[in-house]
């Protein structure tokens, strides 16, 4: 945020009109207008994870980008001929398709995110309305509840809550607020319903102030991010060190006979112009131009592929760490089970009336103005009133588990947890209780004391009146969503905050390996908490700390941990999770915090997300390995003939023309295809030691026979070239090299393409056929010296050995290729051995045996 747009806009809100607002009908519309026509509303600039010039930026103006358009202009300034050029083709077509793919994923996400996006109760003309957070104006009257994220420093003016403002601060106490305190933007309402006055709009509000960073999910630590980086920036040293050595080598040669510098640099014929020639061959060679452009084009078909399924991907690499999970903790509340509960029974406790059984909840449920699945289901059963009159109200908090009020009479009526009220023990309404959670019902108690609620702390001494039992209506494709993760290979956690017999139950319906495995986390310490944390599948009564505290007890154990919820109390856990997922209709701290957002509120996306990520990584491992063969080979290549210049001999002597086959069919065409293919496989290893393992077998077999032919030269050079002289040889030597690492190039290809399918073969056969197509046209149509047109091979003076001596080299090749591979898998494998109903008012509470009779009736 810009200091000038802050004081511009901090100034028209210190000498902004003062209105009196009235709290219980909001501005009028000509206040609002009044209010927008002097630019006071809460438009910012929109934060979103790359803006259109920075996309262009990227995708034009990375390192190797920037050295591959140097090694250009040096070209064209040794006045190459147009077949050197091609090189650019791929550079272009690499750009050309990241800049589509991103731009694109960038107007999706945009339109996904405007779905998503939270609409703000705000009170106006007497009338509450839904608006979006940038059409808040100064003074407006906005309502918040538990969930909410605050849109606009505000002012309480009416109610109490507690905010957790660690998004802002750090500080992750929720504290409390009442009337008069100040609510900072990008803060979370976790408990309580308020009125607020908004005091500061826009680039005033101090989340702004702080770069809104707290508004925007914590990046996931992406292996395929960090390692492209390490390879592109090796890769880059590499080139430039190299190639400036090639140069020093040259001029120091041409300058110890005698030459000036200049002279040299300066005169085309001096021999500059070949060397450019064979230097750029060498530097484009070790560049893997297009790896950083795939990478990101092929997570963005990816995030394009979920936004047609309504998954919106707040980060790019968060798909491939979705992929990558081997734990998911599922929240039961909208996993699970949809959300949407059903009183099932009230049960009325010893001599309790209904007729104040009904007045304790109804009274809490308008003093609470709680409007979760809860509150939704006692108001359909019990209907609502207004009637009532409170000195004090407790709204619903997931660590005490209970609401409370206490009425103008000085009565306190609490519903929560059975054990979270303070109540003498009744061991009957213990049995009963633990008689439904066992078979997978909620259980909320209602109880009375004549004590008051005082500094928001509930009173003891209460009178248990009723128990209410919910029931919870199971999703009907969780069975199927928790079978997905377990045959592949992802261990289910259940972490709630109900009772845990009841989510065991639950979860045992919906297959959970384990799910008799329960515990209750209530009571239990942070360092209890991480103890357990191995020995349980299901965990209830957890608080948001405790969940956050499970998550990092998984990932120290080396899990790759996904997180799913949709509550403000599990905003904690997504944040602290690898990979987190929420649900549109959650609430707005969740999906502000979660890496991915369902918009249809339906976690059986989530094999989808799970299948593009195994497809992006697996089909980058494939066709990465493709661009670091080649990296490798010049890079050992150029190294040899490095040493070769030092003493005197030969240096490098490919070109870019010679590479023609190699960078366009059997790399950059093929990779794009290769790298949209269906793959569902199950990931292992480490993304940069696979693609690693599987570039050097065919660098380093390719190597070998390309240089084979060099040896061949140094050893008995008559055998390669009809006519006689060192030049002569050494020019079919290089010839000979060009079409062994041609051919190479194609069966380092084939292997990518195994196992073989329908889609694969046509890639290769189609990239072989053009290869063959261009090999005809360069052996045919070629240059006065004798280089064909396109390659630029040397087919004259090619002695009778030449098809013998090429088909030795790729036999070669071929062995050693494969032999290395088998070696690299055994190595593996021993690795891998090692660690590796209707609402009912029942006359009375009754025992547990008759109580199933009841049931039974």
């Amino acid at each position: 945020m810009a200091p000038q747009a802050f004081k511009k806009i901090s100034e028209s809100i210190t000498f902004a009109p003062q209105i009196d607002v009235d709290i219980s009908r909001g501005l009028t519309q000509e206040d609002v207008e009044q209010r927008k026509s002097l630019k006071l509303t809460n438009k910012t600039q929109k934060h979103v994870s790359r803006s259109y010039p920075r996309i262009i930026f990227d995708n034009l103006f990375n390192v190797l980008n920037i050295i591959l358009l140097l090694v250009f202009l040096l070209m064209v300034y040794a006045q190459l001929t147009l077949s050197h050029y091609f090189f650019m083709i791929i550079l272009v077509a690499n750009i050309t398709i990241g800049l589509i793919q991103d731009i694109h994923s960038r107007r999706l996400t945009d339109k996904l995110k405007v779905l998503a996006a939270a609409k703000i109760k705000v009170l106006r003309n007497g009338v509450i309305m839904e608006i979006e957070s940038d059409a808040i104006v100064l003074s407006d009257i906005v309502l918040l509840s538990a969930g909410d994220q605050i849109p606009a420093d505000s002012e309480i003016v009416e109610g109490v809550c507690r905010v957790d403002e660690s998004l802002i601060s750090g500080e992750s106490v929720p504290i409390g607020k009442g009337v008069g305190d100040m609510l900072l933007s990008g803060s979370f309402l976790t408990k309580g319903n308020v009125k607020v006055e908004v005091k500061r709009v826009g680039s005033a509000n101090y989340a702004e102030q702080l770069q809104a960073s707290a508004k925007k999910f914590s990046q996931p630590k992406s292996e395929i991010k960090s390692s492209t980086n390490i390879i592109m920036s090796v890769c880059a040293i590499f080139c430039v060190v190299m190639g400036l050595a090639q140069f020093a080598i040259f001029f120091a040669n041409e300058m110890s006979h005698g030459r000036d510098f200049f002279d040299i640099l300066t005169h085309l014929d001096s021999g500059i112009g070949d060397k450019i020639e064979t230097i750029s061959g060498s530097m484009v060679a070790m560049i893997p131009s297009g790896m950083a452009l795939l990478t990101s084009a092929a997570l963005a078909s990816g995030v394009v592929n979920l936004a047609t399924k309504k998954v919106l991907v707040q980060q790019l690499y968060c798909i491939e760490m979705l992929a990558r999970v081997d734990m998911v903790c599922f929240d039961k509340t909208g996993t699970l089970t949809d959300g949407t509960l059903k009183l099932y029974k009230c049960l009325p406790i010893e001599t309790a009336e209904n007729r104040e059984i009904r007045k304790a909840v109804t009274s809490i449920l308008d003093g609470t103005k709680d409007s979760n699945a809860t509150a939704n289901a006692l108001k359909l059963a019990f209907g609502e009133s207004s009637a009532f009159s409170f000195k004090a109200v407790l709204p619903f908090d997931s660590e005490t588990k209970v609401s409370a009020v206490t009425l103008e009479t000085g009565i306190t009526y609490a519903m929560g947890a059975y054990g979270y009220i303070k109540a003498k023990p009744n061991e009957k309404v213990g049995r009963v209780l633990s008689n439904y959670a066992s078979k997978g019902y909620r259980c909320l108690i209602v109880a009375k004391s004549k004590k008051p609620i005082t500094n928001n702390t509930l009173p003891g001494g209460f009178e248990l009146l009723a128990l209410l039992v919910l029931s919870d209506h199971i999703k009907e494709d969780a069975k199927a969503n928790v079978e997905w993760f377990q045959s592949n290979g992802v261990e289910i956690k259940v972490v709630s905050g109900d009772d845990p017999r009841t989510v065991s139950e639950i979860a045992k319906r919906c297959g959970v390996n384990g799910s008799d495995l329960f515990i209750s986390l209530e009571g239990k310490s942070n360092a209890e908490v991480e103890a357990i944390a191995n020995k349980y599948v299901v965990f209830g009564r957890s608080n948001p700390e405790q969940k956050a505290i499970l998550i990092s007890s998984f990932q120290k154990q080396g899990r790759k941990v996904a997180m799913t919820g949709d509550g403000v109390n599990d905003v904690m856990a997504l944040k602290v999770a690898d990979c987190s997922i929420a649900m549109a209709s959650g609430s707005e701290a969740a999906r502000n915090v979660a890496h991915l957002v369902t918009l249809e509120s339906n976690f059986s996306r989530l094999p989808d997300v799970v299948f593009q990520g195994r497809r992006v990584i697996n089909n980058l491992q494939r066709t990465c390995s493709l661009f670091l063969n080649k990296t490798f080979f010049a890079v050992f290549a150029t190294l040899v003939f490095l040493i070769s210049g030092l003493w005197g001999g030969k240096t490098y002597p490919f070109s870019t023309s010679n590479l023609l086959l190699w960078e366009v069919f059997a790399i950059g065409v093929p990779s794009f295809f290769l790298a949209l293919q269906p793959s569902a496989d199950r990931l292992s290893g480490s993304f940069g030691a696979n693609i690693v393992t599987k570039a050097l077998p065919s660098a380093i077999a390719n190597l070998v026979g390309s240089m084979a032919p060099f040896f061949l030269y140094l050893v008995w050079p008559n055998i390669l070239s009809w006519n006689p002289g060192q030049q002569e040889a050494f020019m079919a030597a290089t010839s000979i090299s060009i079409v062994v690492f041609t051919i190479n190039a194609y069966i380092t290809l084939f292997a990518v393409c195994l196992p073989p399918n329908k889609y694969r073969l046509v890639v290769f056969i189609s990239m072989l056929v053009g290869g063959i197509i261009v090999v005809i046209v360069d052996y045919f149509i070629r240059t006065p010296k004798g280089d064909g047109i396109l390659l630029a091979v040397r087919w004259n003076g090619l002695s009778q050995w030449f098809v013998p001596i090429v088909i030795g080299c790729v036999a070669i090749s071929t062995i050693i290729f494969y032999g290395l591979r088998k070696l690299i898998d055994m190595v593996y494998k021993m690795n891998k051995k090692g660690p590796g109903p209707e609402f009912v008012v029942a006359p009375a509470i009754e025992e547990e045996k008759t109580e199933g009779s009841e049931e039974q009736k």
